[in-house]
């Protein structure tokens, strides 16, 4: 009777040996269980940022800081205002912006820029002005996270249909000669306004095409009001900003984003895509993406192009057409970015993986991961992305611009990930202050 005993077990012994050996060899994950998730916690501000950014010269970060399994969300108190800042690079953008505010409302309240308002009724040629520019003059609705490009592998073909069937962004040139003719301004004044405001931001050390409603709508007066009036108000303007806290999303075409007109700007980004082979529709649509600040998206541009030529590149433009919102925006700019960073300075990339989040795999095989994310916890959604069967790989790689808990470090590592923590999305040499 032992014996049969026995005998009814052993199949149930096999197959467990069977599960666990496939486990070991990597052919079946395990998987943590549910009562091993995280909460995303709340963390002291230094855990996150450095020092520079979470005070100063009228401004604080509220301490501490929710995270939200991926990003950090900073809250900037400041004497011009209340700012969010979704992740440690918008962090150093509203705080890099905030002595710029600051500047501007001082010079506005001078009496020459208060009396050259008084004699310059220009409302007509800022009617103008803003079809080119389109400046955001409101904030609302909470911004679609990054989580995303860690769940579903698939694209967004709503998104790709709803963009493929807005009008082109360039047309907003044609608008704004149109409208300039019937307010009897010449074409000249509306271009001549556009390439003040980008001086303008030269000048303060920002980003010309914003998405902070402050300080766009005071970049729109400002700019206004010298090329109508023909005031200096703006020429003797200069804000030092610590390169601890320069801008980065645009650092590396900064030159060009202040120097060249907009629409130069969008023909030098659809010919850049034509040349990597990118698809027609594609580039339409890209063009038509206004989650994307033409700063970003030309930064974007710039990246994928150094990684022109890899298999799957191409898929990149297909992948931020699905994009939502300006943070996920930054981050797949930012991704593509390290990835590129990877290609010249590790091991050059074989191929471009471009399913929900864009990854790489070297010609070694190995699969990276680059995710510009603050503070990365272990939860459902993560646990998924590290267990995709189809990035199992005899390497892999993560490489994070923030950090892991441990818990999620652990189990990634347990997983055959190598973690690579606090990486610079930007190669050494674009990373100085004054860039």
């Amino acid at each position: 009777m032992k014996i049969k005993r026995y005998d009814r077990q052993r199949p149930v012994l096999l197959l467990g040996l069977m599960v666990l050996l496939l486990q070991m060899t990597g052919r079946v994950d395990a998987g943590p269980s549910s009562a091993k998730f995280e909460t995303p916690p709340s963390l002291p501000g230094g855990t996150l940022a450095p020092g520079s950014l979470l005070g100063g010269d009228g401004f604080h970060v509220n301490d501490p800081v929710p995270t939200d399994g991926l990003t950090a969300h900073f809250t900037i108190v400041s004497d011009v205002g209340t700012f969010d800042a979704p992740g440690l690079e918008m962090l150093r953008i509203r705080v890099a912006e905030i002595p710029a505010i600051v500047e501007l409302t001082k010079t506005g309240k001078t009496k020459v820029f208060a009396e050259s308002v008084a004699r310059n009724a220009a409302e007509p040629v800022k009617a103008a002005g803003q079809m080119v520019m389109h400046p955001v003059d409101t904030v609302t609705g909470i911004p679609a996270g990054v989580g995303r490009f860690f769940g579903r592998v698939g694209l967004g073909a709503t998104k790709i249909k709803e963009a493929a069937t807005e009008p082109e962004e360039d047309s907003g040139a044609d608008r704004a000669r149109e409208t300039a003719a019937r307010t009897g301004q010449a074409t000249r004044d509306v271009f001549g306004y556009e390439q003040e405001r980008r001086g303008l931001a030269k000048r303060l050390h920002v980003d010309p095409y914003t998405s902070n409603p402050v300080l766009s709508k005071q970049l729109d007066d400002f700019a206004l009001t010298a090329f109508r009036a023909h005031v200096g108000v703006t020429t003797t303007m200069s804000v030092f900003i610590p390169g601890s806290i320069a801008i980065t999303a645009t650092r590396v075409v900064s030159t060009m984003v202040w120097d060249t007109p907009r629409a130069d700007l969008i023909v030098q980004n659809g010919k850049t895509l034509e040349q990597i082979g990118v698809p027609a529709d594609d580039i339409k649509t890209f063009r038509n993406n206004n989650v994307f600040p033409l700063s970003v998206k030309t930064a974007f541009v710039a990246n994928l192009q150094r990684l022109s030529g890899i298999p799957g590149a191409t898929g990149a433009v297909a992948v931020a057409n699905t994009l939502e919102s300006e943070q996920q925006a930054r981050f797949l700019t930012d991704a593509v970015g390290m990835l590129a960073r990877y290609h010249e300075t590790q091991t050059p990339l074989a191929q471009l993986i471009t399913k929900g989040i864009i990854i790489g795999r070297d010609r070694n095989g190995t699969i990276v991961v680059d995710a510009p994310v603050d503070y990365v916890c272990w939860t459902p959604r993560i646990s998924k992305f590290a267990n995709r069967p189809d990035l199992r790989a005899p390497q892999r790689s993560v490489w994070l611009t923030g950090q892991m808990s441990p818990v999620a470090k652990q189990n990634f590592e347990a997983l055959g990930w190598q973690i690579h923590e606090r990486a610079d999305p930007l190669p050494q040499q674009e990373t100085g202050a004054g860039t």
